[in-house]
């Protein structure tokens, strides 16, 4: 069966069209009944095989040009049982012919065989003879009706010429392509009567019609060609030309103007590529589907020291592994076999996107390969070691500690995680101790933040000649410290717990002064105290409040009479219910400013909660309580109306940002809680800023980002909070384009003491340059602070320096006053 050509869209692909001349061809040369066309004069313009073997004409009376009566002129025989005049077959069929009108006769002929002969008219006065056999009729008028709706019904023109290179047949379609006139192309003209036309209507843009005739008809004498026409309206037709039979053409018009805008505007892009190519500082080359080299740049050659003469076409992908080896590019002891079996699991078999290779001079290369359509593989390698060590760094610091290198909270939540998972799975113990300094915060105010953290310092090396290979020591924020400790009894932790108290008892000698310290310490114990993270910090923590009541160089294991301090925890869950009805919540504002020009550009609010009873409560004690609870989705909801409709008195140049809790994310209406919150204070969504922590991506990914691209599209800009202190926030900034990126404090504060903390700060300043977003450094609270941010390209920053949190009045004023400074300098 051949499947309907015509399509609603009028668009064919290459195979379709190339069924339709195989199509033709076939009906003209291959098909099972006879075939043969007659001109106007009744002589021969076309015929196939099968027409001669039924006629049992020989091959020198059956040629185009002869006339038909030749071919019938006494062939037949009477008509035996079928009803028919009898005499002469051609003057039978002659006076049919003068009729005009199709007509069907069957006779017998040499070959023995009665042969149905189906005559019809053509639309160019011509004629159109069928032979079958008498049960063959029914497939003969439905391949021929077949044919004819081919023709008619596809949506790129069709026309036929005969050897003389007169028009046979045509469709509408190929009239509407060139806008011929359908009473002067029509069967019978001749291609030059067609480029006259052509010419008198300004069809095409040749100059004369000699040209354009041998154009097309240099087409003509070739059995198979394609080419393009450009006509003077600005399109482009494409015609194909197939020989059919022992003489004539079958044409196909097909408008393809979009597709060579396309194809022009792709190759524009190409050779744009191309020249990247040609200047890009990656390695590249191209291997066949036998790893066998094909193509190579200079790069890839400069990076494995290897030459031209080595990695010359169809060099297998082994040898060029064993030319670098040879040249001591690899790190010693591999093999090029072991490598080209590493290359094949992991890149073509696993199908792993990139690998690293380390070089024996320190350098990585990024390893990409990418298969071709066809087979092969085209790759490219690039040189990340900067990058790599930047990262590395970075992935580093995120994790650890920047003043004394310890793991920090992150990397200690994972370790604990881990633990855990161990301690689920062989039934054993883990304990988790928390501790800090005693009195910590009199050495800083005594002698100073450098001395201080020189302390902790001190402390951080005690603690880990003191633990076990298999503990984990962590600084988690201050003075404050914790132990992952996997033990088998609740005695081994006690004789753990009374080694760290004697090694910290120890007096510390920094910068001549000696400092006498002491520690108490909160135990927890896995699987009986907790099997979550959550619940074994939490109990260390009351463990720890509860051994500092007894006082300096104690400890304690959690026990359940600590509950009276949960009960306190739930009393303050209680009391945040009443303080949303009771209206006890405020808002701050702290100001951002523009290093460059120290303009105010924004105000950042902040909640604030001042209890009947006990007064100021923190924010660092009620927000995680509300988060656990779910009370951070009405409170936030609260600070985002009540922002909104206080910075609505603001300047239109002053942007409001807002944080956003991670607990928010989950809540389905937090796009309209917001949409209704600027409709309300009728505040722009532009100068809405929404500031979110990478702990809110690390929820639910998909939801968050799905979230804040509705967000975006409202017009408000997101903020990522806290960069650098998170273990993926550089992964983030692929999966989303932050508008900005906040710097911890925590670089700004360390910087004064801290070279790498420095580092940082620059390495994410330029990071946010080369990624087109703006960054703003938190914690500026020297002049020294602020000349390094400034020196390090930060865009925007923050800080007691700039100015401390204040009422919504007390911030327009600051605005007001800022702005009439600045104007006056």
């Amino acid at each position: 069966m051949i499947a309907p050509l015509d399509r609603a869209d009028g668009k064919r692909t290459d195979d379709e069209l190339r069924t339709i001349l195989a199509l033709h061809a076939i009906a003209i040369s291959e098909m099972a009944q006879g075939l043969c066309v007659l001109d106007a004069e009744f002589r021969i313009v076309l015929f196939n095989r099968r027409f001669v073997e039924m006629l049992g004409t020989g091959g020198k009376l059956c040629c185009v040009g002869v006339h038909a009566s030749d071919l019938f002129a006494e062939r037949g025989t009477q008509s035996q049982s079928y009803h028919s005049p009898t005499g002469e077959m051609w003057n039978e069929i002659e006076e049919q012919l003068a009729q005009g009108t199709p007509f069907l006769l069957h006779r017998r002929f040499s070959s023995q065989k009665v042969v149905a002969l189906d005559f019809k008219p053509t639309t160019g006065q011509g004629w159109l003879l069928t032979c079958a056999e008498p049960n063959e009729q029914p497939i003969l008028e439905h391949q021929s009706e077949l044919l004819r709706k081919v023709i008619e019904n596809v949506s790129h023109g069709l026309c036929l010429f005969d050897a003389q290179q007169r028009v046979l047949l045509l469709n509408k379609q190929f009239l509407e392509i060139y806008g011929y006139d359908h009473s002067v192309v029509k069967p019978g003209v001749s291609l030059r009567d067609i480029v006259n036309h052509a010419i008198a209507s300004r069809t095409y843009s040749q100059p004369t019609a000699d040209s354009l005739e041998d154009e097309l008809a240099s087409v003509l004498i070739q059995d198979e060609t394609t080419r393009l026409s450009h006509l003077t309206d600005g399109r482009v037709i494409e015609t194909r030309t197939l020989r059919v039979g022992t003489g004539g053409w079958l044409t196909e018009h097909k408008d393809i103007t979009s597709q060579v805008q396309s194809e022009s505007a792709l190759q524009d892009r190409n050779h744009l590529l191309d020249a990247v190519l040609d200047h890009m500082s990656h390695g590249l080359c191209a291997f066949d589907d036998q790893l066998k080299l094909i193509a190579v740049n200079a790069r890839y050659l400069e990076m494995y020291r290897l030459t031209y003469e080595d990695a010359r076409p169809g060099t297998p992908i082994v040898e060029l592994m064993r030319g670098s080896i040879a040249r001591g590019v690899h790190v010693p002891g591999i093999s090029a076999e072991e490598m080209l079996v590493d290359f094949k699991k992991r890149l073509i078999d696993n199908k792993e996107p990139e690998l690293h290779r380390h070089l024996a001079d320190g350098r990585v290369i990024s390893v990409r390969h990418q298969p071709m359509v066809g087979g092969g593989w085209v790759g490219t390698y690039e040189d990340i070691t900067e990058r790599y060590r930047a990262e590395e760094s970075i992935t580093h610091i995120a994790r650890h500690d920047a003043l004394t290198d310890l793991p920090n909270r992150l990397l200690f939540s994972e370790k604990m995680i881990k633990g855990l998972a161990r301690v689920a799975a062989k039934k054993d113990a883990m304990a988790v101790m928390c501790f800090d300094l005693d009195n910590f915060k009199a050495v800083n105010d005594s002698l100073g933040h450098p001395v201080g953290d020189m302390l902790l310092q001190e402390l951080a090396k005690r603690l880990c000649v003191t633990v076990g290979e298999e503990d984990t020591v962590a600084r988690l924020g201050g003075d404050e410290f914790a132990i992952i400790h996997p033990t088998a009894d609740a005695r081994d932790t006690e004789k753990l717990a009374q080694r760290l108290i004697s090694t910290t008892s120890a007096p510390f000698v920094i910068e001549g002064q000696e400092i006498h310290s002491s520690i108490c310490i909160g135990i927890a114990l896995a699987p009986d105290h907790g099997t979550t993270a959550e619940q074994l910090m939490k109990c260390a923590d009351l463990a720890l409040y509860r051994a500092k009541s007894q006082g300096r160089n104690s400890w304690r294991f959690f026990d359940p009479e600590m509950d009276m301090q949960l009960q306190a925890r739930r009393a303050l869950e209680v009391d945040l219910h009443r303080a949303l009805t009771a209206n006890e919540f405020h808002l701050t504002y702290q100001p951002l400013i523009n290093l460059a020009t120290n303009n105010v550009v924004g105000m950042e609010a902040l909640v604030r909660w001042k209890h009947p009873i006990r007064g100021p409560v923190p924010p660092s004690e009620f927000i995680p309580v509300a988060e656990e609870t779910g009370l951070i989705v009405p409170l936030g909801e609260w600070v985002l109306r009540q922002a909104c409709a206080e910075a609505r008195n603001w300047p239109a140049t002053i942007r409001l940002a807002v944080n956003l809790s991670p607990v928010q994310f989950r809540n389905r209406n937090l796009v309209s809680v917001i949409i209704n919150a600027l409709s309300a204070a009728r505040l722009p969504p532009a100068r809405l800023e929404l500031e979110i922590t990478e702990a809110a991506l690390m929820q639910d990914e998909g939801s968050v980002v799905s979230i804040l691209q509705q967000l975006r599209s409202l017009g408000a800009r997101i903020t990522l909070d806290n960069f650098g202190t998170g273990y993926s926030s550089l992964s983030y900034l692929r999966k989303f384009p932050f508008d900005r990126i906040k710097i911890d404090k925590s670089f700004i504060v360390d910087a004064d003491s801290n070279a790498d903390s420095a580092t940082i700060v620059r390495t994410i300043a330029a990071l946010g340059q080369a990624l087109g977003i703006e960054t703003t450094a938190e914690g500026i609270e020297t002049l020294d602070h602020l000349k390094l941010v400034q020196r390090a390209g930060c865009t925007e920053g923050q800080g007691y320096l700039i100015g401390a949190a204040r009422s919504a009045a007390e911030a327009l004023k600051f605005i007001v006053e800022h702005q009439r400074v600045v104007t006056a300098a």
